[in-house]
């Protein structure tokens, strides 16, 4: 129910091609050789297009644990020979890091911030990264970095920074070097692979230790499979989005895109109880514990409270410690939150309604916050995730695939806000169990909104530490009724009662002054949204105009060529007139000149016979009787003439 992941078939690629055009590219290339073997078909037609192309080399090119002698000799040919490619492909240049080949999973933070300082200089239309599918590290470790350095933006109410303007509206496409992905957009780049081998052929130094090239042709070849026949070729690409770096952990957006994620386990930490509340939904509940048990912290034990409903059966083979409590009858949210609370162990509480996941890297990352000193609640990111069955399915277990993927919240703990309403869903909490004796018990008398009120007075004894990373999702079922707030909270008729009820409970508490805070951060917060809806329209309004200038022009060429097309057979035609003039006319010529031959041969004929006449001896007996009688052998007297 939580939609593709690792271990389902992969969906079927592209039955076509599709033209990528931009008018600038950064390719993140983890060595000296995977922007041709990934992408270079591609970037040979941006180049072509007059796209200015830029590469970024994440490594030293210095051989990593390949057996070279001269280590730095050989960095130094690589890196010649990639700018010898770089001059043949018609890039706008290449820049590299002094991270040594081999290692760049182990400096991430250096990686991501210099990737940074590459988007915020160039501001490229298009960024294209190894997929995490790749068998290398090192070209795992690239789309790492940047997942590093893109997951905390929060494009909404965010303060203005020079990263978040340089990828606003970033294309990004995740291309496969050395293992097929999962790719959503083929190009096909047939009639580049003569550059590509001439490419590659600069690039001596690998090809020389394997053939790298003939493999990477392969693959591209293999990419055809869906295409029509006349396409030899073809780049395989997954495209991506802002939004999906930052609504999904790393893991989580490996597994999406078809790679088995890498999650080293924690078992040194904090212990850890999860509270996990259910009630008659053993397809979610499954799907919400083997979450858990995917994940990488292993200090947990996991309180499995059943509200009243069919007791659930958990797999007998659960990797982590279960307590049981089934409650004898429905006593709601409150309650059974209590109850689990109430049976922990650990020395910190999370929970995890049985509708919601939690990302591998979860409560790992929740265990490293709570270990700083004097941090005694803290919290993540949960993104929220909409579910739809799909046509034909029943939901039987089954069939939802997610829809729509979106953080409505992200910010950081501001005691005032929270006095007005909840931003912190109570999923990517973890709080010191000693608290809970501190605070209170959950409000039994709220039927929802139970996690607001409790927040409300632990924000009163202590201060949460927000941590701006996507570690959970919050789940909804379109249509089927899962959430206790319905398809659309709102429409509740007692949805203002019960958000009054805490309001007034907690009135005491909401003085002039906090009230002023929390009125201006919102006013504020409202004043820059709309500015940037603004500067946002603006642009749409310079787009749709850059569009209608651009139809017009397209119009007026496809006119012309309609024009010149036109012309073109007319001209055709009157060719074809004058061939067939020309034919003609040729025919009449050959026939007199056949005929002035036969004349000539004739002629030739008769002065041949005439000639033998001449030489016989009654010609000239013939002359001499005329000359006797006094006339001249042409007939005429003498004298004549």
């Amino acid at each position: 129910m939580s939609g593709r992941g690792a271990g389902a078939a992969p969906p079927l690629p592209p039955d076509r091609c599709t033209a990528v055009r931009a008018g600038s590219a950064l390719v993140l290339a983890p060595h000296h050789d995977d922007e041709v073997l990934g992408c270079g078909g591609l970037l040979a037609q941006l180049v072509a297009a007059g796209a200015a192309v830029r590469v970024l080399f994440l490594t030293d090119g210095g051989g990593g644990e390949e057996d070279v002698g001269d280590r730095d000799a050989y960095r130094a040919r690589r890196r010649a020979e990639a700018a010898a490619v770089a001059g043949r492909m018609g890039f706008a240049g290449t820049d590299r890091l002094a991270i040594p080949d081999g290692e760049l999973a182990l400096r991430l933070d250096e990686a991501a911030a210099a990737i940074r300082r590459a988007l915020v200089a160039i501001r490229p239309e298009l960024l294209l990264v190894p997929a995490p599918t790749e068998a290398s590290a090192d070209h795992r470790a690239a789309f790492a970095a940047l997942h590093r350095l893109l997951a905390p933006l929060r494009p909404e109410g965010a303060e203005p920074d020079a990263l978040l303007e340089a990828v606003r509206g970033l294309r990004i496409l995740a291309y496969e070097i050395n293992r097929p992905g999962w790719p959503d957009l083929l190009v096909d780049v047939g009639a580049e692979v003569p550059l590509l081998a001439e490419a590659m052929a600069l690039y001596a130094s690998q090809q020389e230790r394997r053939d790298y090239w003939r493999a990477s042709l392969g693959l591209r070849r293999y990419r055809t499979l869906t295409l029509p026949p006349e396409v030899e070729a073809a780049e395989g690409y997954r495209r991506l989005a802002l939004d999906d770096f930052v609504t999904r952990s790393p893991a989580q957006l490996a597994r999406w895109l078809g790679a088995t994620p890498e999650v080293a386990e924690v078992r040194e930490g904090p212990r850890i109880s999860v509270v996990v509340r259910t009630r008659d939904r053993p397809a979610l509940l499954a799907e919400a514990l083997g979450s858990l048990a995917a994940g990488a912290y292993r200090r947990v034990e996991v309180v499995l409270v059943n509200d009243g409903g069919e007791p659930p059966q958990p797999p007998a083979d659960y990797p982590l410690p279960l307590v049981r409590v089934d409650l004898a009858e429905n006593r709601g949210r409150a309650a059974a939150a209590g109850a689990g609370v109430e049976q922990a162990g650990g020395d910190f509480v999370a929970f995890l309604d049985d509708d919601d996941l939690a990302a591998p890297e979860h409560l790992a990352t929740l265990a490293g916050l709570v270990g700083d000193s004097g941090v005694r609640v803290a919290y993540t990111d949960a993104a929220v995730g909409i579910y739809e069955l799909e046509p034909g399915s029943k939901g039987l277990g089954g069939g939802w695939v997610c829809a729509e993927r979106r953080l409505p919240y992200s910010r950081d703990f501001d005691p005032d806000l929270l006095l007005l309403d909840n931003y912190i869903p109570f999923n990517t909490l973890l709080i010191e169990r000693a608290l809970f004796a501190e605070v209170g018990p959950f409000d039994q008398e709220l039927p929802f909104f139970e996690d607001w009120d409790f927040l409300i007075r632990l924000a009163a004894r202590v201060a949460f530490h927000h941590h701006p990373r996507v570690t959970c999702e919050y789940r909804h079922f379109r249509g089927a009724g899962h959430h206790v707030l319905g398809e659309s909270p709102r429409g509740r008729s007692d949805f203002l009662t019960m958000k009054a009820r805490v309001l007034a409970k907690h009135a005491a508490l909401l003085t002039p002054e906090r009230l002023a805070r929390a009125v201006d951060t919102l006013r504020r917060e409202r004043v820059e949204s709309a500015e940037e809806a603004a500067a946002l329209g603006r642009e749409a309004d310079r787009l749709r105009e850059e569009r209608a200038d651009l139809e017009d022009r397209y119009h007026r060429v496809h006119g012309e060529a309609d024009a010149l097309r036109r012309e073109r057979e007319r001209l055709a035609a009157e060719t074809e007139r004058l061939y067939g003039d020309e034919r003609e006319l040729r025919a009449v010529v050959a026939d007199q000149d056949a005929h002035l031959g036969r004349t000539y041969a004739e002629i030739e004929r008769l002065g041949g016979m005439i000639r033998e006449m001449e030489a016989t001896r009654a010609w000239r007996a013939h002359q001499w009787l005329e000359r006797r009688r006094g006339r001249a052998p042409g007939g005429g007297k003498p004298g004549e003439g």
